[in-house]
């Protein structure tokens, strides 16, 4: 085992509260962390200080979202053998800076640009006595989706920042809407040749969740999978109970998140990270899941390696999100039909996807 002492001289300059444990109780602290928390935790049980869900996952590094002594904190884990090290961000330490970065504003852009072609070009049809062909009415229809996603990404992710997201909780089946919404995700990415699947033990599982924001999660989940997936891939959407929690994971065997960007993925992006990688679209989606997972009381948490996959698993805590349908009214959440798996994949999905005839 890494001498404890030499560990906690080596963090205690650290500007990043950090964190020790061996899995049953905190052996180390650094000064930015008691002050944080309040407290000095060494010696404390883990479980009293850290989420049971982030002490069992046995990845030897990953990041998650979640509650530490009662401050919600970005977390980027690393083993030391048998010590799991934890560098905790608390976003409410510091006003996030919510930006138009250079991708959004190329986005917006081309969108626009896009629109303008497609509709010229439909134009010209018109003017000839003709009906527009279908794919330049696909395009058009394309365009109008990108850009709504774009919109809804930024406006989620500001009204997350300055804590104004609407939020509406009602009791829900969660195992219909995953069922329903991998079902239209599957039909409308089927050219992609990966294979999109659910699977669950459960026959019916009702939770109070805002059903809307869930799909919302899962569609970003879903959408940063299939870009990174290759054909022939598998992209799997489970929902299962643990242990006193509802788990939703996303799993996938495509590239996987590079180590070096693991830390930074549950920020607001900024065109001073990555310069020139434009391989991750907005970089708004987790960021967005992250603070989804926040309203629900939930934690998210990341594993990836880079060659073989990721795997994101959301864990509601069941006492609270579980009601009988009698107390709590059930949410009829798709009520747009697949309009929001059309903006939510508007990156991912070809042109023929779109269009008058699946507006229904």
């Amino acid at each position: 085992m890494h001498n404890l002492a030499e560990l906690s001289r080596l963090f205690a300059s650290s500007g990043q509260a950090v964190l020790g444990t061996d899995g049953t109780r905190i052996v180390f602290s650094n000064p930015q962390a008691n002050a944080k928390l309040g407290f000095d935790p060494v010696g404390r049980e883990a479980v009293d200080v850290i989420p049971r869900e982030l002490l069992e996952c046995s990845a030897e590094n990953f990041v998650c979202a979640a509650e530490i002594a009662g401050h919600q904190a970005s977390i980027s884990v690393a083993r030391l053998e048998e010590i799991a090290v934890l560098f905790l961000d608390f976003p409410a330490d510091k006003k996030a800076e919510m930006y138009m970065t250079r991708s959004i504003m190329s986005n917006l852009r081309n969108g626009m640009t896009g629109l303008k072609l497609s509709a010229d070009r439909c134009c010209q049809y018109l003017a000839g006595g003709q009906l527009p062909d279908e794919k330049y009415t696909s395009v058009l229809y394309h365009y109008y989706y990108s850009l709504l996603r774009t919109l809804q990404q930024v406006d989620s992710a500001d009204l997350l920042e300055r804590g104004e997201l609407p939020f509406s909780l009602a009791s829900t089946d969660l195992v219909r809407l995953c069922s329903e919404l991998t079902d239209t995700v599957s039909v409308l990415c089927s050219d992609r040749n990966v294979e999109i699947g659910f699977q669950t033990d459960e026959s019916e599982l009702y939770a109070v969740v805002d059903a809307a924001r869930i799909e919302q999660l899962l569609l970003n989940l879903f959408s940063n999978s299939l870009l990174h997936t290759n054909p022939g891939g598998h992209v799997t959407l489970s929902l299962y109970r643990r242990e006193g929690h509802i788990v939703l994971s996303v799993d996938d065997d495509g590239t996987g998140i590079p180590r070096e960007k693991l830390p930074g993925i549950f920020k607001l992006p900024d065109d001073k990270r990555y310069p020139g990688d434009t391989s991750d679209g907005l970089g708004l989606g987790l960021y967005i899941a992250f603070g989804i997972a926040q309203l629900h009381n939930g934690v998210l948490l990341i594993e990836s390696r880079e060659g073989e996959g990721t795997h994101v698993h959301v864990m509601l805590p069941a006492d609270e999100q579980e009601a009988p349908k009698f107390k709590t009214p059930e949410t009829d959440y798709r009520i747009e039909g697949a309009g929001t798996a059309l903006a939510g994949l508007a990156d991912i999905l070809p042109s023929t996807c779109y269009g008058p005839k699946f507006e229904d």
